[in-house]
Formats: C-alpha cells, sequence, structure tokens
C-alpha cells in the first residue's frame, strides 16, 4: 500500500523511485559505496544504491528501515534531518 502511493506518486511527477529494503544485515557500504576493482584492476570507488538515486535526483524509499543496523542509521542521520547532506568518509564528499 505505502510504497505503491509514493511509486505512483513519483511516477506522475515524472521521477524515478528506487526502493531500498534493509534488514540486520544491511551494510553502509550498499548505501553509500565502496572501493572495488574496474575492468583494468585499477581500484576505483563505486557508488553505492543510495548515491547513485540522490545524484541522479531519484526518489528514494527506505523500504524496512527499522532493521537496519545502527551505523547505517548514523550514516543516513544527517541526510533525514535539516542538513540534507550524505558525507562519504571514503571520498571525502558530502
Amino acid at each position: 500500500g505505502k510504497t505503491t502511493l509514493v511509486e505512483y506518486l513519483a511516477a506522475r511527477a515524472g521521477h524515478r523511485c528506487v526502493r531500498i529494503n534493509n534488514h540486520e544485515h544491511t551494510d553502509v557500504q550498499e548505501y553509500t559505496g565502496s572501493y572495488a576493482a574496474d575492468s583494468d584492476g585499477r581500484l576505483s570507488f563505486r557508488d553505492g544504491i543510495l548515491v547513485q538515486a540522490l545524484r541522479r535526483g531519484h526518489w528514494v524509499i527506505l523500504d524496512e528501515l527499522n532493521l537496519a543496523p545502527s551505523e547505517v542509521l548514523e550514516a543516513l542521520n544527517r541526510l533525514l534531518d535539516d542538513n540534507r547532506e550524505l558525507y562519504l568518509p571514503e571520498t571525502d564528499e558530502t
């Protein structure tokens, strides 16, 4: 019900909606990203699903957020409060 409504409103407003499911094993790197080897074997930072969605201006549904570990909630704190910023310590970006 609730998720479907938000997805419908996003579509009507011309936005893509990204749903991120949470569970007790959700890792903050799934949200923000991590370093990985590229096709040339060089280490480069790859944005996580939340960072990708934010950069593209998509709507985000944080489903079952109550199941996420505290480190995930701490990482999201600045984004969800008045600052509306997400800090990426790996790249020193806000």
